[in-house]
């Protein structure tokens, strides 16, 4: 049973681990966004697939001001 419980335990850590980095990943990607980091006014991205996915490397690479935990509280509606 004591087995079983770590495993449990083990299993639960991984998963929150994964989640909790998908979740900062995503709040990233949505913060540069929302900020306008990667945005060029003069394109027009619905006709130039290359800027748009210029665009969507640079969202991906992006660095906003928020830290890890910041961008976990967001997600999770407590800030």
């Amino acid at each position: 049973m004591k087995h079983v419980l770590g495993v449990l335990v083990a299993l639960l850590a991984i998963l929150t681990w994964t989640f909790a980095g998908t979740i900062i990943e995503l709040e990233t990607y949505r913060s540069a966004n929302a900020e306008g980091l990667c945005h060029v006014a003069a394109v027009d991205y619905t006709a130039d697939s290359g800027a748009r996915q210029a665009r969507e490397q640079c969202l991906v690479a992006a660095k906003t001001s928020t830290g890890a935990i910041g961008h976990l509280l967001h997600a999770l509606h407590i800030q």
